[in-house]
């Protein structure tokens, strides 16, 4: 070992020694040979440095990191509530093409109207709807969905209407049932609760045998309400001493109706 560094040191001292017997122009000759030897490294060196200065300076701080987070974040709620709302633009475009296919199907005329108004204190009597009498609006028509009858006009003003729904105690159907020759009158209860009054079907026969989810449509009896408007289904039947009463699930979901159908004048 000791003889390996003795050599070493020998040559390293020997080329030395050649180097300052050298020409000058021997030794610019030599320096350009080590040069064009060793700038391979030095440009590969050079290179993986300024990568490495690019990727430090690419690299986002904590803080921008977050910020960028909470950006995407509310990007993602914006995404979301558009896409609820297009989801409600779906429903409500399927909704009035139902309505629209019926209107061309009905063999009543019909007068589209949309409900503007509902009171808390008349929540499940009355609501109010965009036609008068200048849309040919009377007292006492027919007021339906496609789904099935949801009352009828009282009060009409030049733009405006009240409709006196099924499930108030004063709005009475003279209605038939399917499958059945009994008949009698639908009219709602009245209720001081905030939930929807029950509709029943009274002066059928006690002994009327009726069966859960039998359909129940207007007669036509009284001129008011045409033959064979879908009221609801039967849910109950109850027979007492001089009567029997059945109770309806109603066609019309009368909570969340939008847009009705008047059943105007031919």
């Amino acid at each position: 070992m000791k003889q390996l560094s003795i050599i070493v040191v020998v040559v390293f001292l020997l080329g030395v020694g050649a180097l300052f017997t050298l020409s000058p122009r021997a030794t610019q000759r030599l320096q350009s040979s080590f040069l064009g030897l060793i700038s391979p490294f030095l440009k590969t060196g050079s290179t993986l440095q300024r990568q490495f200065v690019g990727f430090r300076e690419g690299l986002k701080t904590l803080d921008e990191l977050e910020r960028d987070d909470q950006v995407l974040r509310v990007e993602l709620k914006e995404l979301k509530a558009t896409n609820q709302m297009l989801r409600d633009l779906e429903v409500e475009n399927n909704r009035l093409r139902r309505a629209l296919g019926y209107r061309e199907r009905s063999v009543f005329k019909l007068v589209p109207a949309r409900i503007v108004a509902r009171d808390a204190a008349t929540w499940w009597s009355t609501v109010k709807i965009d036609k008068g009498f200048e849309d040919g609006i009377e007292p006492d028509m027919p007021v339906l969905t496609e789904d099935g009858l949801v009352g009828k006009t009282t009060t009409v003003s030049k733009n405006m209407s009240t409709i006196l729904l099924i499930a108030d105690e004063n709005c009475k159907v003279a209605a038939m049932i399917e499958g059945s020759r009994e008949q009698g009158i639908v009219k709602g209860t009245r209720t001081s609760s905030n939930t929807m009054p029950e509709i029943t079907l009274n002066f059928l026969s006690k002994n009327a045998d009726l069966k859960s989810g039998q359909k129940v449509y207007s007669s036509g009896v009284g001129g008011v309400f045409p033959s064979g408007v879908y009221i609801g289904q039967v849910k109950e039947f109850k027979a007492h001493p001089l009567n029997g009463q059945a109770t309806l699930v109603p066609a019309v979901d009368l909570t969340t109706i939008e847009d009705v159908f008047v059943v105007g004048k031919k």
